[in-house]
């Protein structure tokens, strides 16, 4: 028959772990190592926190950047659907033709010495003069 094992008492913080403990959460465990009475255990208590601090850090940002990355899709999103709706509210513009032959005003205006270009918009002085002048007849 086996004889029972003694219950463990408390560790002190120097006291290395047994082989068949569960594992120590961070906390106790870098406690345990900064609190150790060898210095090289110490020190990797120490660089552990301080990584652990970094790895907190670099995590922290990691989330502010997803979350910038979001916001800014939805944002996108919200712009889109702005100017889509501005686009539907703005007055279109005239496509319409101007309600007589550009072509035969032009050439009647070359004929009466008046200058127009051969495309674009013909000034409405000489569009005048030529109603004047034809009664607007096409």
């Amino acid at each position: 028959m086996q004889q029972p094992r003694p219950v463990p008492g408390p560790r002190t913080p120097q006291e290395a772990p047994t082989g068949g403990a569960a594992p120590l959460a961070v906390g106790k465990l870098l406690a345990w190592a900064e609190a150790h009475e060898t210095r090289f255990v110490a020190r990797k208590g120490e660089q552990a926190r301080l990584l652990l601090r970094e790895l907190r850090g670099l995590y922290a940002q990691a989330e502010e950047l997803a979350q910038a990355d979001a916001e800014e899709r939805r944002l996108e999103e919200q712009l889109a659907e702005l100017r889509a709706r501005k686009d539907k509210l703005r007055p279109r513009r005239k496509t319409s033709a101007p309600g007589y032959d550009q072509a035969a005003v032009r050439a009647w205006a070359r004929g009466a010495g008046h200058e127009v270009a051969d495309r674009g918009s013909i000034p409405a002085s000489v569009v005048d003069a030529w109603r004047e002048a034809t009664g607007g007849a096409q």
